[in-house]
């Protein structure tokens, strides 16, 4: 085996699924095989079932960042070359050859896709042998700027001008919500995404999904509730209290929005009638899926916010700070005879748990107590034993 592409992937299938089309387009020779590391994504088990048995598929049970999956890929190589790309790379079919045949100069110790700088570059390359390099710990997109540094401890690391690879990212597509209006334009949904890491991948990725797909307008509030910590509650409810879209979203910050997924959330809350939902919520695709009230992503109009507030202005109970707020608000639809009612049509992908998941030992461990506490107090208010009570 000549070369083994490694490709560490953390979501959103359209940009996977450009970048497999062009490794596709790449030439029988130089021999080469693909590993695809899914880097414990939400959303790309139906892209990958497609290609395997074509690449090599390494599906990591949870976030690692790009350092790890691309450590986890090595294990798996077995060609002559390594070949790291970043996440979202397109490459012309004529580079893996370019970066190959670059190599066969031993005084150079790596080499990389054209770029005005090697740490610039989308793709780096080197002879695999000993001694094992050792892949340093690097943000998801400076993993080959990393991969750089430590192979310059061996020698010259020179770019390839004729090896062309290009991000798939579009500044119009990724970056800019679809929905443009006009100053002054009423605002129809406000969508709050709390987080313990407002600069985390995965805030991004939800973020790009929902100006993808997202066809209304909108306004994103994006709430960091980690340092210090406050819990869930207390972020959200501030968040509510600021939004002004006539329509309201709480959305976690590990949930991907499909195309499509807000007009049938909308359309069941204007359905009108006595039984019209006061909240309503979309399908979770591929993962656990709560047909109660699945409350990772949840809508609702304005009239909700106030009709069914736990306190004035604080419409999750503000002393379930961490969890059971969604079990309690879910109780209180109940007792009002106005459950969440699931949309089906309305479709979202979901990282289970992620939200609150955080390698701070500090941080972990208030969580883990708050959550202890949450539970007594939610046990008061309600009883034990409660329908949809988290165990």
């Amino acid at each position: 085996m000549d070369a083994s592409i490694i490709v560490p992937l953390t979501g959103d299938p359209d940009r996977a699924l450009r970048m497999l089309e062009a490794l596709a387009g790449l030439p029988e020779e130089p021999q080469h095989e693909v590993v695809l590391v899914d880097d414990a994504s939400p959303d790309l088990g139906p892209l990958l079932a497609r290609v395997a048995g074509d690449v090599t598929v390494v599906r990591l049970p949870e976030r690692v960042g790009s350092a790890g999956a691309v450590r986890a890929g090595l294990e798996r190589a077995s060609g002559r070359v390594h070949v790291v790309l970043a996440e979202g790379t397109l490459v012309h079919p004529a580079a893996l050859t370019a970066l190959i045949d670059a190599l066969a100069d031993d005084r150079i110790a790596a080499v990389t896709t054209g770029a005005r700088h090697p740490t610039a570059a989308r793709a780096v390359a080197w002879a695999a042998g000993t001694p094992r390099l050792h892949v340093p710990d690097a943000p998801d997109d400076g993993i080959v700027a990393a991969l750089c540094c430590a192979l310059a401890a061996r020698g010259p690391v020179v770019a390839v001008p004729l090896a062309i690879a290009v991000d798939t990212a579009s500044p119009v597509a990724d970056h800019v919500p679809r929905a443009r209006s006009a100053p002054g334009t009423a605002i129809e949904v406000s969508v709050v995404i709390p987080t313990l890491d407002a600069a985390a991948d995965r805030v991004r990725a939800c973020v790009r999904a929902l100006q993808r797909h997202t066809d209304a307008p909108h306004e994103l509030i994006v709430i960091d509730n980690g340092a210090p910590p406050q819990g869930f509650t207390d972020p959200v409810n501030a968040a509510l209290r600021a939004a002004r879209g006539d329509y309201l979203v709480v959305c976690n910050d590990d949930v991907l929005v499909d195309p499509g997924w807000w007009p049938p959330l909308r359309a069941t809350l204007d359905s009108g009638g006595e039984d019209a939902p006061a909240v309503v919520f979309p399908r979770t695709v591929d993962s656990a899926m709560r047909e109660d009230f699945a409350a990772w992503c949840f809508a609702f109009p304005r009239e909700t916010l106030t009709g069914f507030a736990a306190a004035p202005g604080e419409f999750l109970h503000p002393e379930l700070r961490v969890w059971f707020q969604d079990t309690d608000l879910l109780a209180r639809l109940r007792a009002a005879a106005r459950p969440p009612r699931l949309v089906p049509e309305s479709t979202i992908r979901h990282g289970l748990s992620e939200t609150v998941a955080s390698p701070d030992p500090v941080l972990r461990a208030w969580i883990d107590a708050q959550i202890v506490r949450d539970r007594a107090r939610f046990e008061q208010l309600h009883g034990a034993g409660v329908p949809g009570a988290a165990c």
